[in-house]
């Protein structure tokens, strides 16, 4: 709760100075970006920027995962046409997979090497404790955790 409280702070201050300069605030962009950061530090354990993620920015490559994850595709109605990739989605789905897999690696690695030092516990700790954790049957592996770590963020930013 405090994580959210003090996010939800910089959001006021920020909407405080913005008034007081009389400024013009997409607010839609900053609620948007404000749900980023929460879920950022609660599944990751700190905020990643555009500037982390792609070129093409953090959002902007969660939003196209989450187009490609709704939209039709004529392969699935008609699988004998599956193979021809008439819409070019496997072709970008793959561009889009493995800028999302250097990112979670990037993720676990880091959580890996700050493991002793952290004050602070989050999603990807917790994870990570079940790979070597005799504590249940299902074997936990690096993959697994990354794709419970992607359904986490099309969850949160599908919902919220």
């Amino acid at each position: 709760m405090p994580m959210r409280k003090h996010e939800l702070g910089l959001l006021i201050e920020y909407l405080k100075e913005a008034a007081h300069n009389k400024a013009v605030v997409n607010l839609s962009a900053k609620v948007t970006s404000l749900t980023t950061d929460i879920i950022c530090l609660m599944e990751f354990g700190k905020k990643y920027g555009d500037e982390d993620f792609d070129e093409r920015g953090f959002k902007a490559v969660i939003q196209e995962g989450m187009q490609f994850a709704a939209a039709p595709n004529l392969g699935d109605f008609i699988p004998a046409i599956a193979w021809l990739d008439l819409q070019g989605f496997t072709r970008k789905m793959k561009r889009v997979h493995k800028v999302y897999d250097e990112f979670l690696e990037k993720i676990i690695n880091e959580h890996l090497v700050a493991r002793g030092g952290k004050k602070t516990r989050d999603f990807v700790d917790v994870m990570l404790d079940l790979i070597d954790s005799q504590q249940t049957e299902y074997q936990i592996d690096r993959s697994a955790i990354k794709a419970i770590m992607l359904v986490c963020q099309f969850f949160y930013f599908y919902f919220f």
